[in-house]
């Protein structure tokens, strides 16, 4: 299997390893999707919300994945991750009503799961989304987010997660191109033991090695790990390392999730 670096970017030759950060040079990149505000060409019903604000999710990433890494099939090539309502969104849910004098509430009559969504939930009790997506599905988007409902002059949301309606980014293409260099391509990212086959991206002294140097700060498909604090366990190696790209909140971090297993978790910088 190969591994892939992701860049983002309007055209091959203007890329970055995130929006705003330092230009990436990858080898042939292949437009592959994007990030921003706008999202796969779902059903509006089943645009992930927030379970307890019910607040449409901000749109993160939508990705057409290299072969080795359509994990539910041929069927499902693409995946589309959602960022929600963060730990201090509450108990108290905003119900469907239809009668309701919230217009949100009456909104969320309306909405239902997407027959392939992931909810994931981190250990602060923010929520993340995970859709797996049919070529039409990918193929038919950029396109806009539920509309919102709410009255004017409504106050932003105050659970300190992101949104739909309140975290607004441009549309900007991910490319992707073949990782080279790495000997980690196919191995099952684990916290480092001598005798594994799973190579130390540091050297003894805690620098990077001369081939893990350049890997560092990039979000990527599959080989080397590098977790800004512990590394999860269960990662196989169809995974998505993933630093904070549109408006995504990781604490300076990244996150790790994995495309087999659905093991996600995320860590401050």
């Amino acid at each position: 299997m190969k591994a892939y670096d992701l860049g983002f970017g309007d055209s091959a030759d203007k890329l970055a390893e995130t929006p705003e950060g330092e230009p990436l040079v990858l080898d042939a990149p292949v437009r592959s999707g994007w990030i921003g505000n706008e999202g796969p060409a779902i059903d509006p019903a089943t645009w992930p919300r927030g379970p307890v604000t019910g607040l449409p999710m901000m749109h993160a990433l939508t990705l057409r994945l290299p072969t080795d890494f359509q994990r539910r099939g041929p069927g499902f090539p693409a995946v589309a991750l959602f960022q929600g309502e963060g730990q201090f969104a509450g108990t108290d849910a905003v119900e469907a009503d239809a009668s309701s004098d919230d217009p949100l509430a009456r909104d969320l009559v309306a909405t239902r799961l997407h027959p392939k969504l992931q909810i994931m939930h981190d250990e602060i009790g923010g929520v993340f989304a995970l859709i797996w997506l049919t070529d039409k599905e990918f193929a038919g988007g950029p396109v806009a987010p539920p509309a919102d409902v709410r009255k004017p002059g409504s106050p932003t949301a105050s659970d300190e997660g992101c949104n739909a309606w309140d975290d607004v980014h441009p549309t900007i293409g991910v490319w992707l191109a073949e990782r080279t260099a790495d000997p980690n391509v196919g191995i099952p990212p684990v916290e480092y033991e001598p005798n594994t086959k799973y190579q130390d991206p540091l050297t003894e002294d805690s620098g990077w090695t001369t081939w893990a140097e350049p890997l560092f700060g990039r979000s990527h498909l599959g080989g080397t790990a590098f977790p800004v604090q512990a590394l999860p366990e269960g990662l196989t190696p169809y995974y998505l390392e993933i630093e904070e790209i549109s408006g995504m909140n990781f604490g300076g971090g990244n996150a790790q999730l994995d495309l087999e297993s659905g093991v996600f978790d995320w860590s401050c910088g």
